[in-house]
């Protein structure tokens, strides 16, 4: 018994330490959350400065849950450098202007004049938001996953995941934007500023799915710790649900290039990696050979109670005459009560009449001596004596003794 169960302990080891092996090349998937599109949602894009108090209380007095609000900062408009990226500047490029405050809505560029007030500003928000109509053109389903991709338990990337449909035949230059945003910057990292709101970190267009009518794409794209990084992007310190994912798509259909509108947008907070680690922060791998070691001493102690509690029973035979042998059982019970339940022989021997079957304690000897007599009348053949038992705790058992048939006298 003890050299098989060190053969399963090392058969065991070894599949877990192939298991360790393969699991530290995989990527592992810290935290994911579904981005859900539909058509009540509209992107509105707010190019201003930090020094812009008006600007704050523009997008605070207007922002609901039916808009999805990026503040976009560049160095040129801004004296604190703090929230600049590169992106807006190319963003700007893109969009062909360059004048601060600006405002987008769904793609569209609105005029602001920055000597008007807030009402003004917030009418001719609403009138765009009106009359811009964000028709179902394409169907979107994107899971954000946070990810492991050295083994090392902490979060180095963002996945996005899902597929891309075209309900019409859209412009080859329709395009996929994801923008990474924190929901609450330190403007200077003082502390002492109000926090700005949808903070562009990171900003990645792509055209790399099917614009054909029908035609699904399984698209993927993942932010790597390259581009975390250089975003200033950290998801590790902090909780990682202090950023959000926002995805749109800016097209229009084909032939049709004069402006290249939002089709779909929506946003998602990213879900929180240490919500998902009370768990995790243990190993799977520990975990299962926790779970193993358990198992394996269940067993040892199982067996153990068995050693201890089963009879030791042993035959002999006293004495041969023809076809007749008479049969010494010497029953040793361990620390279990033991009850006879019956006795049988192997074919071609039966008993002769045993009596009452005994009940015998437990650390005790008990003998019992009978005759069986071969019905064949062929004393050569083998004996095995079958001994029916009930164990206490133990349940039923049943034990063969085999015994040398010997030769006729």
């Amino acid at each position: 018994m003890d050299k098989k169960l060190i053969y399963f302990i090392t058969i065991i080891m070894i599949m877990n330490f192939s298991s360790v092996a393969i699991a530290q090349n995989q990527e592992k998937i810290l935290a994911s959350k579904a981005i859900e599109f539909d058509n009540e949602k509209h992107l509105i894009e707010w190019f201003s400065s930090t020094e812009c108090e008006k600007c704050r209380q523009f997008e605070n007095q207007n922002s609901n849950a039916n808009q999805v609000w990026i503040n976009w900062f560049n160095s040129e408009s801004d004296p604190i450098n703090n929230l600049a990226r590169d992106d807006t500047n190319r963003r700007l490029n893109q969009l062909n202007d360059s004048e601060f405050p600006l405002l987008i809505i769904d793609g569209n560029v609105i005029k602001i004049n920055a000597e008007d007030g807030l009402e003004t500003w917030s009418k001719n928000l609403n009138e765009e938001i009106n009359k811009s109509n964000i028709n179902n053109f394409i169907n979107i389903s994107i899971l954000v996953e946070i990810i492991d991709s050295t083994g090392d338990g902490l979060a180095d990337g963002i996945k996005l995941v899902g597929n891309i449909t075209p309900l019409r035949e859209l412009h080859n230059e329709t395009a996929i934007h994801i923008h990474i945003i924190e929901n609450k910057d330190d403007p200077d990292d003082s502390g002492a500023r109000p926090y700005i709101s949808n903070v562009l970190k990171e900003w990645i267009p792509r055209m790399d799915f099917s614009v054909e009518n029908g035609n699904s794409t399984n698209w993927d794209y993942t932010l790597s710790k390259t581009y975390l990084d250089s975003a200033d992007i950290d998801l590790n310190h902090g909780d990682s649900n202090r950023y959000s994912v926002i995805l749109s798509v800016h097209g229009d259909e084909k032939g049709n290039s004069s402006n290249m509108r939002v089709l779909a947008v929506n946003s998602v907070t990213l879900p929180s990696i240490h919500e998902h680690r009370e768990w995790s922060e243990l190993p799977l791998i520990l975990l299962a050979n926790f779970i193993i070691f358990v198992g394996l001493a269940f067993v040892v102690i199982q067996e153990r109670i068995r050693e201890k509690g089963l009879p030791l029973i042993q035959g002999k035979i006293l004495f041969t005459d023809k076809g007749n042998r008479k049969v010494d059982l010497d029953i040793k019970t361990g620390n279990k009560k033991v009850e006879i339940l019956s006795i049988e022989t192997n074919k071609g021997w039966r008993t002769s009449k045993i009596g009452t079957l005994p009940i015998i304690p437990s650390k005790s000897n008990k003998n019992l001596v009978f005759k069986i007599h071969s019905k064949e009348q062929n004393s050569n053949l083998p004996i095995q004596i079958t001994v029916k038992t009930e164990v206490e705790d133990l349940g039923q058992w049943m034990m063969d003794i085999d015994m040398i048939s010997e030769k006729n006298e």
